[in-house]
């Protein structure tokens, strides 16, 4: 079985892929789902989020706060790091079940989608990755239409990210998106067949 990590920027249409690769039939890793669900009130993780950024992190109806979160620490890259490490190993450990249980119910490929795949060496745990690339001026447009906040607010988190030219030195394909929805699932198409996984999955 071959496990494809999915990774882009922040805005780059790396959902649309996700969501192409599903209607194809292949089974996907959703690493924002997995996160958004390790810390729902009560669980460990908000616990151990509580006592790194303090009580200020939890709204009054005890789930995160991840407006006043995101601006934490995007501000302070120790921070970031400190918070990240706690919601990962959370996340990995689902991940890594996800992927063995569809091997064993023989899928040919899976798929984790991971916005900081690379940042964070999940990579490694890959046999390939998959960038979503478009131009920043898109991306930032984009993700600020999409989060309804600030283009300023989005360039602090574009620049908090590994920059898009050594995500592509760390990429087996590179998936332009910035063109329209049938393009982009064209050069997907091409890379199935090339793989010879379309036919087993499509």
């Amino acid at each position: 079985m071959l496990l494809i990590g999915l990774t882009g920027g922040i805005g780059s249409g790396k959902s649309t892929v996700s969501s192409y690769l599903k209607d194809k039939g292949f089974s996907v890793f959703d690493a924002d789902a997995s996160s958004r669900n390790a810390v729902k009130k009560g669980s460990k993780c908000l616990e151990e989020i509580r006592a790194l950024l303090g009580d200020r992190c939890i709204r009054k109806d005890g789930e995160l706060d991840r407006a006043w979160v995101a601006d934490k620490v995007f501000s302070d890259a120790a921070l970031r790091a400190r918070f990240q490490v706690i919601v990962q190993k959370r996340v990995l450990d689902e991940a890594r079940d996800f992927a063995a249980r569809r091997q064993k119910a023989g899928d040919a490929a899976v798929f984790w989608d991971v916005p900081l795949l690379i940042e964070c060496g999940w990579d490694r745990y890959t046999d390939l990755v998959w960038l979503v690339s478009v131009d920043e001026k898109t991306q930032i447009q984009r993700a600020a239409k999409r989060d309804g906040t600030s283009e300023a607010a989005v360039k602090k988190r574009i620049a908090a990210q590994m920059g898009l030219e050594e995500k592509r030195r760390h990429a087996d394909f590179v998936i332009d998106n910035s063109g329209s929805l049938e393009e982009t699932r064209r050069q997907i198409d091409i890379e199935l067949g090339r793989l010879d996984i379309a036919k087993e999955q499509g």
